[in-house]
């Protein structure tokens, strides 16, 4: 009997254990876990509001954009009519300087233009000079006017001065610009 009361209150201390085991990790919690679970779920309700006013914000950018873009195609044909009448009463000596006015040449090291004082710092690495035409005009002006307008030689022979012997040829061509030029590897 003594034993069956010794192994009674073993058991009742162990369940005693349990329980308080158990009742102190249920009522532990992260106070870190709660807060950001909340967080979470008031982000997650938050997020489709921000977002759909975000779309519309953008929609409404966009609508404008068009609008101002249709708005200036209509503009850019007006004035290509008027350039276009007002130009067949040039001599041809005043449409060769507006065809030659309407050709750009840029001259670049790395894709920066080369500034007023004519010296750039190049870091080591590949070096790209680059020497683009870029024509305006093509809606107004006759296509041997835009010919005529253009400098008469290769434009890259126009660059003096400068030994190409270690340098490889690069050239660029889009719709409107065009380059040539050189590259190497310092």
């Amino acid at each position: 009997m003594k034993v069956h009361r010794i192994l009674k209150g073993k058991v009742f201390i162990i369940a005693l254990l349990g329980l308080l085991i158990s009742g102190i990790l249920i009522g532990c919690q992260n106070d870190d876990d709660l807060p950001e679970t909340q967080g979470t779920m008031g982000e997650v309700e938050i997020e489709p509001n921000k977002e759909q006013q975000r779309i519309a914000e953008l929609t409404g950018e966009i609508e404008s954009l068009q609008a101002q873009s249709e708005y200036l195609n209509e503009e850019k044909q007006y004035f290509t009519a008027v350039i276009k009448e007002i130009i067949d009463d040039f001599t041809e000596e005043e449409m060769l300087e507006l065809s030659q006015n309407q050709i750009i040449y840029d001259l670049t090291v790395n894709g920066y233009f080369i500034p007023k004082s004519g010296q750039v710092t190049i870091p080591t690495g590949d070096v790209k000079i680059l020497l683009s035409e870029r024509v305006r005009g093509y809606d107004f002006l006759p296509s041997e006017w835009i010919e005529r307008g253009r400098i008469s030689e290769n434009y890259i022979d126009q660059i003096l001065n400068f030994d190409t012997t270690n340098w490889t040829p690069l050239m660029t061509d889009g719709t409107v610009v065009t380059g040539q030029g050189y590259q190497q590897r310092i």
